[in-house]
């Protein structure tokens, strides 16, 4: 078996393809012969074209293609082939069209289709011309052959008979100028059917119409609109001679199908209607753009006659397009009056299909007025109520009907339009067709009350303001504008969430108006955004003018809304920002005459005015600045002798808002005795309000002050006092225990009679019930309220004097009771002030007992030594109500063994102390600082204090407070620690940590001088140091 040949070259392959391309063409000529057969029209053109081609295909099959192929080069004879292939592939098709389809149409395109192929012949013969087979070494015969087909085909001319022209022009003439008649329709029918060599006969008008609406229908697809326009010409032609009955679902669109006039109208460059037709140097006329293409590609021939041109300017034909306008207008005249009817169709696609083509009619105002005439309105509202309607156009419609035509929005109302669009809104979210109407009804005032008075429309569309689609929203806005100028409107808006109407509204408005406004507001709902709406200047500025109203109503009103916008911090500025603000606040209050609820309205918002003032003293609050003057000041502690216990505590609360925000008030309240005087008689008051308000004002003026608490003389001071004991004891009212021990923290220190009376009285049982039942709460895991807290904080400032040094009577008496365990339990949970309040108890108690340990101790060295061990066994409080609990302090011994001493180590205090070190913050570490120091203030026991420090981990919470803490935390922490490392051996890591903290402090100027010490005696820096 021999091996396979690989000496085929890629020459040899091209030969290959170029015999099968060769082939091809030789085929098509064969085909094209044959599809020149069964014409109906032009026969003899054609059978002369037939037999061009035949002669071709003789030649084609007599010649040699390599022959050839290397006379003219392979890629020469490739191109002139496959443009010959091309050539007449299109002229079989031009063939196969002009046989079938519809020979009503044939008639009409015969002369294009004619024209097409006599152009076409002649690019044939053009192309036949360059494969010069004429060089060829041929036989004579062949290349006279082929002379003579390129002649023929050059020359070749495809003329319509005349008879063909003929009844084209008419059928052309008669549907262009709308003259399809009967009689003349069946005339010319007839001379049609002589024509294509039929009668005019029912079956030939049936067969020709099924034709030509295919044909439509499949123009329509491509979107070949001329096309298919010229179709339904014919298709209307063919009605016309009423041989056949129209069917009835096609009556209604019967009447606007006067379309395009064939060819006259329409660019055969672009095949489509021209709306800008210039006239070329050869009278021939087309759409501008599409000559202007024709000629940008360098073609210098006329697309239709094919002359060529010596210029190529463009000549505007007025005439053609004015012609063009007129029949478009009359078209779409017909297309209009054929829609009409189709509204009302029970075809859903073609009720919609004809409210989609209003829609385009109705944007054009002369249309508007013929829908009217015809009652559309009517009929486009009752549509709507069909929920498979095309609701959009419908509305569109409607919106077109009411822009244009003042007559239609009546018709529109009065069809129920407005209630069917709200309906429509309501259902499908946000339709902006709808808005569109409502907005052009709106422009009339009678159509916006009909608008803002039906159900559910204001909020609905209140609602549409903030939707993403800014097309949605502004109509809206415009709709809400146009029926502002009803006031009810406006604050149905309002209640609705949109302010900015009814503030513009309330501005402008007159006084009975505003009073009616104003107390519409009282009752809505307010959120953030509203605010912002509400803090209009001038909004505000009116609505405080109200105040000196003669109208009672009209203050009513205004007081109750004040007292509603109060709430919100935002007006709270803009009121304390109009300088007519607190006069007439203190007008109402100051007139005698006026009703007491006006008097205590103005109280309460004066109240939260001052409450909500964040910088009280600022110089453009010029209304505070007059609030706090001896004579406004005197004015409001008059109300304090009223009979009315509301207006008190109205009264008493905006005494206790102005004294915790002036100082100046704060003093002209403690200096007026007759004030005082009435203050401590309140005490006593039935009213727990006026007690609770009553104590809140006069530990408000105590508070901090070097003389503190005012208290009447002897012997109302003792009862005072035992009063205040009582309620911190028996009151249940949590804020007015907290008033009562606030009260009593701030009583005269320097009184000797003060403290006999708190000793007779049940005082510091009461603070001691109240660390009891925070502490039970505490382990209850019940939490506590900010009531709560509040209350343990003045409790622990109250019990701070029984704490001081200088009173040990108290102290003792403080000693009795088994209180300690709780204040060291504080020390955790409790609040940064209760921590820094406990701290400072507990430094106190330590400090006073340390003189009497260091006695102790000193007699107790004369006995046996205790064993080592007993010396670090914990046991519980020292003031344990059990004598069998006792055991040995293991810094004191049993120095502090009685059951009035207090030992911070025995009370477990030291641990608790030396955590409340992290909290640098509220003065807590500094007070527990104080403690821990006072532990060292005893010699004798120096050492073991400092072990029992050191071993609660007090030298790393030293190291933090150096690092976090105050200024003045940071001295007692040094202070501390210089007096821990003469009596402790700390490691060299600790130490590194705080000498890199000591050595940044040599350029703080608080803290040079004490770091430069304690880095002295650490023996990082000499004795004779210059920081020094």
């Amino acid at each position: 078996m021999s091996g396979l040949d690989f000496s085929i070259g890629i020459r040899d392959v091209g030969v290959a393809v170029l015999q099968e391309l060769w082939n091809k063409v030789a085929y098509q000529t064969m085909g094209l012969v044959g599809e020149t057969t069964d014409l109906l029209f032009e026969k003899d053109s054609f059978l002369e074209f037939s037999k061009s081609i035949s002669e071709l295909h003789v030649i084609l099959s007599s010649l040699n293609p390599q022959k050839v192929e290397k006379a003219l080069g392979l890629e020469s004879t490739r191109a002139v082939l496959t443009a010959l292939n091309q050539q007449l592939k299109k002229a079989s098709k031009i063939i196969k069209d002009y046989k079938c389809g519809s020979r009503l149409r044939l008639l009409l395109k015969s002369h294009s289709i004619l024209l097409q192929m006599e152009n076409l012949a002649k690019d044939i013969a053009k192309t036949i011309s360059t494969f010069q087979l004429i060089n060829l070494d041929t036989a004579l015969n062949l290349n006279n052959m082929t002379s003579q087909i390129i002649s023929n085909l050059g020359s070749m001319e495809f003329r319509s008979a005349a008879a063909t022209e003929k009844i084209a022009s008419e059928i052309e003439s008669s549907i262009s100028e709308n003259a399809m008649n009967r009689e003349n329709a069946k005339k010319l029918l007839v001379k049609i059917a002589e024509a294509v060599g039929g009668r005019p006969s029912t079956s030939l008008v049936q067969n020709e119409l099924a034709l030509l609406k295919q044909e439509k229908e499949e123009m329509e697809a491509q979107k070949m609109q001329a096309e298919a326009l010229q179709l339904s010409q014919l298709i209307e032609f063919l009605y016309s001679t009423e041989v056949v009955t129209r069917p009835v679902d096609e009556e209604t669109t019967s009447a606007h199908h006067q379309l395009y006039p064939i060819g006259s109208f329409i660019c055969q460059l672009c095949n489509k209607l021209m709306t800008d037709p210039v006239a070329i140097h050869c009278g021939h006329s087309f759409e501008r753009e599409a000559i202007l293409e024709h000629f940008s590609r360098g073609e210098r021939n006329c697309p239709t006659c094919r002359q060529e041109l010596s210029s190529f300017d463009l000549t505007p034909n007025l005439l053609l397009r004015n012609s063009i306008e007129e029949w478009n207008e009359r078209d779409m005249d017909l297309k209009f009056q054929a829609a009409l009817p189709r509204i009302k169709s029970s075809d859903q696609s073609q009720q919609d299909k004809a409210l989609e083509d209003l829609t385009f009619f109705l944007e054009r105002p002369r249309y508007v007025t013929k829908a009217a005439e015809e009652g559309l309105a009517t009929k486009l509202v009752v549509i709507l109520k069909d929920d498979r309607v095309n609701a959009g156009a419908a509305l569109k419609c409607l919106y077109y009907l009411a822009k244009y035509n003042d007559d239609q929005k009546k018709a529109i109302v009065i069809a129920g339009g407005i209630r069917r669009i709200v309906k429509h809104i309501c259902k499908n979210g946000n339709e902006c067709h709808a808005l569109a109407v409502l907005f052009e009804l709106s422009e009339k005032e009678s159509f916006a009350e009909k608008i803002g008075g039906t159900k559910d429309c204001i909020p609905l569309v209140v609602s549409l303001l903030n939707i993403d689609n800014p097309d949605v929203s502004q109509k809206a806005s415009k709709v809400l504008q146009n029926l502002s100028s009803n006031i009810h409107f406006v604050v149905k808006m309002a209640e609705a969430g949109h302010f900015q109407p009814f503030v513009a509204r309330f501005i402008d408005a007159a006084g009975e108006t505003k009073t009616l406004m104003a107390a519409a507001l009282v009752n809505m709902q307010l959120k953030e955004n509203n605010i912002d709406d509400l803090r209009e200047p001038q909004f505000i500025h009116n609505l405080i003018q109200m105040l000196g109203s003669s109208s009672p109503a009209s203050k009513s009103a205004c007081l109750k809304c004040i007292k509603k916008l109060v709430a919100h911090h935002k007006i709270v500025e803009c009121l304390l920002e109009d300088a007519v603000t607190i006069p007439h606040l203190l007008g109402l209050i100051s007139f005698n005459r006026f009703d007491p609820q006006y008097k205590q309205g103005a109280a309460e918002i004066l109240a939260k005015l001052i409450g909500d003032s964040e910088q009280f003293e600022r110089p453009k609050y010029q209304g505070l600045q007059e609030l706090q003057s001896k004579h406004n000041v005197s004015l409001l502690l008059e109300f304090l002798t009223s009979v009315e216990d509301q207006t008190k505590i109205q009264f008493l609360h905006l005494l206790v808002e102005l004294s915790s925000k002036s100082e100046i008030a704060r003093e002209l309240i403690r200096t007026d005795k007759d004030a005082m005087s009435q203050l401590f008689s309140s005490i006593y008051s039935n009213q727990p309000e006026v007690r609770r308000w009553t104590m809140k004002l006069i530990y408000c003026i105590s508070e901090g002050h070097p003389e503190g608490v005012p208290l009447p003389t002897s012997p109302e001071k003792e009862a005072a006092i035992t009063n205040l004991a009582t309620i911190l004891i028996n009151s249940p009212d949590t804020e007015e225990r907290t008033a009562a021990a606030g009260i009593i923290s701030q009583l005269p220190r320097d009184d000797i009679s003060i403290d006999e009376i708190l000793q007779k009285s049940d005082a510091l049982k009461a603070i001691c019930g109240v660390l009891c039942s925070m502490d039970d709460d505490i382990s209850g895991n019940m939490g506590s309220s900010d009531h709560s807290t509040s209350l343990l904080e003045n409790a622990l400032a109250a019990l701070l004097r029984y704490t001081e040094p200088s009173k040990p009577e108290l102290q003792r008496q403080l000693g009795k009771l088994e209180l300690y365990p709780s204040l060291v339990r504080v020390l955790t949970w409790g609040s940064p002030v209760a921590k820094r309040r406990t701290a400072t108890a507990l430094a106190h108690l330590s400090l006073s007992t340390s003189r009497s340990f260091s006695e102790t101790i000193m007699a107790q060295q004369t006995r046996p030594a205790m064993p080592f061990f007993l010396k670090h066994v914990s046991s519980m409080w020292c003031c344990s109500a059990s004598s069998h609990n006792f055991s040995s302090c293991p810094v004191h011994g049993d120095a502090c063994s009685p059951r009035d001493a207090f030992c911070l180590v025995k009370a477990d205090a030291v641990r608790p102390l030396v955590i409340s070190l992290s909290d640098t913050e509220s003065g807590v570490a500094e007070a527990a600082l104080i403690a821990l120091d006072a532990m060292l203030i005893d010699h004798s026991t120096r050492s073991q204090s400092t072990a029992a420090i050191v071993d609660s981990q007090g030298v790393a919470a030293i190291l933090h407070v150096l690092d976090k803490g105050s200024v003045s935390a940071k001295t007692k922490a040094l202070d501390l620690f210089q007096k821990i490392m003469l009596h402790t051996k700390i490691s060299v890591p600790v130490m590194q940590k705080f000498e890199r903290i000591l050595i940044q402090f040599l350029s703080d100027a608080d803290l040079k001088k004490k770091a430069a010490l304690t880095l002295r005696q650490m023996g990082i820096i000499p004795e004779q140091s210059s920081y020094f």
